[in-house]
């Protein structure tokens, strides 16, 4: 369904959400959300009980916004880091960050060939706060 690459955040959503102002909004919440902890660049890397630098959540929204032919995305994923995880608080930004666009209407745009048919973006946070870990990404076309 995707293609993980360990230097690439890689995150499976098949939720939707917002079109904002004037149009009617929905939020999508829930749906599967990968954060790859290899962003962090951790040395050594952070690896999860199953030998992954990659976590699974549920605590997931995504908000799309502005009119069909020009919609935003804002992807938002929380979750704890297995016990394991000592390394502090983290912050990563501007990885890949990949997206399923489907709810919310959209296709890649030209040049965004990484992992077709999802799209992908660099404006991107990864912060470990307390063990817990939270991703935001941005899509704007």
């Amino acid at each position: 369904m995707k293609t993980l690459n360990a230097a690439t955040l890689a995150v499976l959503a098949l939720f939707a959400a917002t079109p904002a102002l004037a149009q009617s909004s929905q939020d999508f919440r829930g749906s599967i959300c990968e954060i790859d902890t290899s962003v962090l660049n951790l040395n050594p890397p952070y690896r999860t009980p199953d030998n992954t630098t990659s976590v699974f959540t549920l605590n997931s929204t995504k908000s799309c916004s502005g009119v069909a032919s020009k919609r935003n995305i804002k992807l938002v994923c929380m979750t704890p880091l297995p016990p394991n995880y000592n390394r502090g608080d983290r912050t990563a930004t501007k990885f890949p960050c990949t997206i399923n666009p489907d709810q919310c209407g959209l296709s890649p745009k030209a040049g965004d060939t990484a992992n077709p048919p999802y799209v992908t973006t660099r404006d991107s946070v990864l912060k470990v706060r307390s063990g817990v870990a939270e991703l935001i990404c941005h899509y704007k076309p």
